[in-house]
């Protein structure tokens, strides 16, 4: 049985604690109020002296995970949330049928090899639109290899009603077998089949560090809040001013250690930082890990997103980090833009492929990781272009001249090339009980 515990990499990222927050609360009142629950802020709060000090993974959380404010519940609001061409960014789904077609691939050969393949499940976390689900199951159902249920994992109801929205169009047989879970604990079985986490773990929150020479060596950037008052307001919250500003502590606890530990890797590859070295680390990134390993009992585990593995994530060249922010198509690396709207942007940091990779080896997991591009190629996606757009061979190296076709062999040369997505984004399949044939 899963630990309930090890998805706190997930829900526990997500999930508001209970002092923080009430029906009225905004983002700005419910980091105040999670600062003054903090023993080792609650003087400086009652002395009112500042500004509170801020740790960036709780405003990331919280610029993302507000049930009201935070991106995913105010993107989630619109008739096509965040994603295509209206929104903020487009995702492998968005792309053509490519990612469904190959991941069908996946799973119909967990199928082949189990003893009871009309038994198997799908859980996907965060399905976004759910058009990745809804075109994986139609696929399968071409394939005559369906599951016998499609979990999805979903914490927001606002992007559940968008999946939902987007299921209900499919014809009954294949709509009837979805089911929504907001949460994962101790009572909810591991499954036999295949768990799909694309694009999630970028977006669980993270510290921010940088690397000094100096007697401190390491220090943890967050942001300062300046407060008109730290005292209760009229309605019974504090009064903020909108003033965020960013600023540094030395880095102590498992921050610290972990980077002591990567930049003692970079020095031994002769690679070490130089003070100033900026980087993220994800305190979740651990648990939740861990709950999708123990989460499968047999079958396959992907988690597909932009990262590098560790030694690339920590070159001396990208001292700046990976953090950013993205708005209607736009990539913000400037440290002021990723904090001036919160709850009305995505925030990200690239994945540590090595960390996760650990992970999952530890849980007896075995693993296989590769660029976006190998995975596509080795599950067959060109001979899946040439049987959909190339049937005649006189056709093979026309250019076609339906828009549909074309619209769609673009998306295939922006998951494959090098200059965009295919080598940025990696695919870590982990597998239980299969053998690689």
């Amino acid at each position: 049985m899963p630990d309930a515990t090890a998805f706190d990499g997930f829900e526990g990222a997500l999930s508001p604690p209970a002092h923080a927050l009430n029906a009225s609360t905004t983002i700005l009142e419910a980091l105040v109020a999670e600062a003054k629950a903090d023993v080792a802020l609650e003087g400086s709060v009652r002395a009112g002296r500042g500004p509170i000090r801020i740790p960036f993974d709780r405003f990331m959380h919280w610029a993302l995970y507000h049930p009201r404010e935070g991106y995913y519940a105010a993107s989630g609001a619109g008739p096509a949330g965040p994603f295509g061409a209206k929104g903020d960014f487009i995702t492998a789904s968005g792309l053509g049928p490519w990612f469904a077609g190959a991941l069908a691939q996946v799973f119909m050969g967990i199928a082949r090899q189990a003893p009871d393949p009309e038994s198997l499940l799908i859980r996907e976390l965060g399905a976004g639109n759910g058009e990745l689900a809804a075109d994986l199951m139609l696929e399968l159902d071409r394939q005559h290899s369906l599951p016998d249920r499609y979990e999805i994992l979903e914490p927001s109801p606002a992007m559940q009603q968008l999946q939902r929205a987007r299921i209900a169009v499919l014809p009954h047989g294949l709509a009837s077998r979805f089911v929504w879970l907001d949460r994962l604990d101790a009572s909810t079985p591991p499954i036999r089949g295949l768990i799909l986490a694309n694009e999630v773990a970028d977006a669980l929150p993270v510290k921010v560090f940088e690397w000094s020479d100096c007697a401190t060596g390491v220090w943890e950037w967050g942001l300062g809040l300046t407060m008109e008052d730290h005292s209760p307001g009229a309605a019974g919250q504090a009064r903020a001013s909108p003033g965020l500003q960013w600023m540094r502590w030395p880095a102590t606890g498992p921050l610290r250690e972990a980077v002591l530990r990567r930049k003692a890797a970079q020095q031994e590859a002769g690679l070490d930082w130089a003070t100033g070295h900026r980087g993220e680390w994800c305190p979740w990134l651990q648990g939740w890990a861990k709950g999708l390993a123990d989460s499968l009992s047999y079958g396959a585990l992907l988690v597909i997103d932009y990262g590098y593995e560790q030694y690339e994530l920590d070159h001396p060249d990208r001292s700046g980090g990976t953090l950013a922010a993205h708005r209607r198509h736009r990539r913000f690396d400037d440290w002021a833009e990723i904090i001036a709207a919160p709850g009305q942007q995505d925030i990200t940091a690239h994945v540590n492929f090595t960390e996760l990779a650990s992970v999952f080896r530890g849980q007896g997991l075995d693993l296989t990781l590769q660029t976006q591009a190998a995975w596509l190629l080795d599950h067959g996606v060109l001979a899946e272009a040439q049987a959909r757009y190339f049937k005649r061979p006189e056709a093979r190296g026309q250019a076609p001249t339906d828009s549909q076709a074309l619209r769609a062999l673009s998306g295939l040369q922006t998951l494959l090339s090098d200059a965009a997505m295919g080598q940025s984004f990696l695919v870590l399949s982990a597998r239980r009980g299969l053998s690689l044939g």
